[in-house]
């Protein structure tokens, strides 16, 4: 549930809303084989160790590796596959001696896997890019409809003026975050789940991904002029800007994104969110294979065999007692054998792409705003800012004429972010067949780092299960500790 506070220019012209983009995301794959050690000697016994296998290197498969090492020891001998690079969807570059979120970008304060794994491996938590006194706006595509004051009583008065009470009494993003919060002690106490629908209905939350956040609002707040508005105007904005996607999208992801307007504790770290997997990578010591994998067999026997392919030359790995595919099968062309899969509904991906711009807003009647968001990032001493923009297709130069002065773009990131919600949605199980795991399977309820990171703890209970090995003390006890603190 991570969710991203758009930091609002003065006197743009774009849709500038509390959040940007992170919920957004999450995370999969990473770009010859190499042993990733935590400064230590790594003996492996391969006799009496099992090997699991982890396809994927993004914020899913390291913290699965992670929760494997944790829960397991030395009891494992663990292998990540990544063709790509490590950290998938979670990717930093750097400018002028600064790191920039050109993926996944802000966490939630109460993402406790993603919080507590940042602060274990001593990360910094810095706030999101942009200044605290930075102010927000929503531009309906023709005026500004609402600007919020530097001085907090002019703020509430304006929200008063547009939305009346309705963003004060809706409260159903803290409801749905008290159901999701009990996660962490089912997980703490080695609880597992087949299937995202099991997961879901335990939490109770299921009901939500099988219908449009525009319906739910409809439904719960009436059809006055200021809810009407509250929905179209500032709800919408919250969601276009997280996840690029207009309130059809399902109620449970449209209540992720609105966790930051209710509790606006947001961070990244320091020096850039891809240390995260990276460092738990560190510490689970795998032998990573920097390689795509093509194929997955199931033998006679019940174990795996993973086929490879690296430029011109081709491997196979294994045997594998188990398998976690920790990236969107979309995302790969792995084919399967000896095992006769479950239904796996067929997702699109929203492709957004992250450009970064070095100039001056120059506000015009002529401008366009075909972006989803604008927020400076840093301002320079010459008095220049550099501007990070989302938007569904590529800046064109027409386009950032209108909005800029001299300008300079610093760097063009597409990716494919996160799902296309389409409710009712229907969910792949987590496990494929005896031994085969799917992490992302519930990926299309909501998309952020912590979704990923809550998969892939369930990936690896799963495991633990298949293998029937006793658990070492759980990494997890102190986020489910923390999560019953804070409610």
């Amino acid at each position: 549930m991570v969710s991203p506070p758009a930091r609002s220019l003065p006197r743009s012209i774009v849709v500038e809303i509390l959040l940007v983009a992170t919920l957004l995301v999450h995370a999969q794959s990473a770009p010859q084989q190499s042993k990733v050690t935590a400064g230590r000697a790594v003996r492996h016994n391969v006799e009496a160790q099992p090997k699991v296998a982890i396809v994927g290197a993004g914020i899913g498969g390291a913290f699965t590796a992670y929760n494997l090492r944790q829960l397991l020891n030395s009891t494992v001998e663990l292998h990540v596959f990544e063709g790509k690079n490590i950290g998938g969807r979670v990717q930093t570059f750097s400018y002028e001696g600064h790191a920039y979120e050109a993926g996944a970008s802000i966490v939630f304060s109460k993402n406790y896997y993603v919080r507590d794994a940042a602060d274990k491996l001593a990360l910094r938590r810095v706030p999101p890019e942009g200044s605290s006194e930075d102010l927000f706006s929503i531009y309906d595509g023709s005026k500004f409809v609402f600007r919020q004051s530097k001085w907090t009583i002019v703020t509430l008065w304006r929200m008063l003026q547009r939305y009346w009470l309705t963003y004060f009494t809706f409260q159903a993003p803290k409801q749905m975050l008290q159901k999701f919060l009990r996660l962490y002690d089912l997980q703490s106490h080695g609880r597992s789940f087949d299937t995202p629908e099991a997961f879901l209905k335990e939490l109770g939350l299921y009901d939500l991904t099988q219908q449009s956040m525009h319906s739910y609002l409809k439904e719960s707040l009436g059809s006055s002029t200021a809810s009407r508005r509250f929905a179209t105007e500032f709800v919408a904005a919250v969601n276009k800007v997280n996840y690029n996607q207009d309130s059809g999208l399902n109620a449970f992801a449209g209540m992720v994104s609105m966790l930051p307007t209710v509790n606006p504790d947001l961070f990244k770290i320091d020096g850039g969110n891809v240390q995260v997997p990276q460092m738990l990578l560190d510490h689970a010591y795998p032998d990573l294979h920097k390689t795509n994998v093509t194929k997955i067999v199931k033998s006679s026997d019940g174990t795996f065999q993973i086929e490879t392919r690296h430029q011109d030359s081709s491997h196979v790995h294994g045997p594998f007692a188990a398998v976690v595919i920790a990236t969107p099968l979309e995302f790969s062309s792995i084919e399967f054998e000896g095992v006769e899969l479950p239904h796996i509904p067929a997702r699109k991906f929203q492709s957004t792409v992250s450009t970064f711009v070095r100039g001056a807003i120059m506000v015009s009647e002529h401008a366009e705003t075909p972006f989803s968001v604008i927020s400076p990032a840093k301002q320079f001493p010459d008095q220049t800012i550099l501007y990070k923009m989302f938007s569904t297709n590529a800046m064109q130069k027409q386009a950032l004429q209108s909005i800029f002065t001299e300008h300079e773009v610093i760097g063009t990131f597409p990716w494919y972010a996160y799902p296309k919600f389409q409710p009712p949605e229907q969910f792949a199980p987590f496990k494929l067949a005896d031994g085969l795991f799917y992490g992302n399977a519930w990926e299309n309820a909501a998309s952020c780092m912590e979704i990923s990171a809550v998969s892939a703890m369930n990936s690896a209970l799963l495991v633990q299960q298949k293998l029937n090995l006793t658990s070492a003390p759980m990494l997890i006890n102190g986020a489910a500790r923390n999560a019953a603190i804070e409610l």
